[in-house]
């Protein structure tokens, strides 16, 4: 079993789902979600030990996109559930692998959200604007962070589990009041969910 090939094929059942939160302030953000997204997701550039990795963060390898890293997990080459899990590194994403689902990706428990996310508070290099939290267990977070390329477009920037609230603390939170999914014809997932 592969769960690296698993968790891809699962997160690939939502690609072109589109999402809409609308703040308590009355704001409005829209994202799509990419295939591309999904090495960056589940953390793999964090796995520097790894050659096909190390290529993959090289601005310079214009050959090891996100596109080649997908084909080597749908192959099975080069990067697997095996050869991830022998990386150095990988303590540093096991929780955001083991808690990386569709399920927790669509959630409607992203009742609140960080606005104008400030990493310079926390020492991180997250470019994301938006947080979109839920508590899990008793101090633990799941987050979706979204950030906005130079055209002012939001993308989903990273998943991931921590166990405190260090991403929240400190910084600008606002509740969600309506949460729209829709599916990559269009159609509405969850329509009008008013939390």
């Amino acid at each position: 079993m592969n769960q690296l090939l698993e968790k891809f094929n699962e997160y690939k059942s939502i690609v072109n789902y589109r999402m809409e939160y609308e703040f308590e302030n009355g704001d409005v953000i829209n994202f799509k979600l990419k295939q591309t997204d999904f090495p960056h997701l589940i953390g793999l550039h964090k796995l520097i030990d790894i050659p096909v990795i190390r290529q993959f963060n090289d601005k310079n390898n214009k050959t090891v996109s996100a596109k080649f890293i997908i084909s080597k997990i749908k192959k099975e080459e080069q990067i697997t559930e095996d050869i991830i899990r022998h990386s150095s590194y990988f303590a540093e994403i096991q929780q955001r692998f083991e808690f990386f689902s569709k399920e927790n990706i669509l959630t409607l428990t992203y009742t609140d959200a960080v606005i104008d996310f400030d990493a310079t508070r926390i020492g991180s290099n997250l470019k994301a604007t938006y947080i979109l939290y839920e508590q899990k267990g008793v101090q633990g977070y799941n987050h979706l962070c979204v950030a906005e390329d130079l055209m002012g477009k939001k993308y989903v920037e990273s998943f991931f589990y921590n166990p405190t609230n260090l991403y929240i603390r400190n910084q600008n939170t606002i509740s969600i009041r309506r949460v729209k999914i829709y599916d990559e014809k269009g159609q509405p997932y969850l329509a009008d969910v008013f939390l």
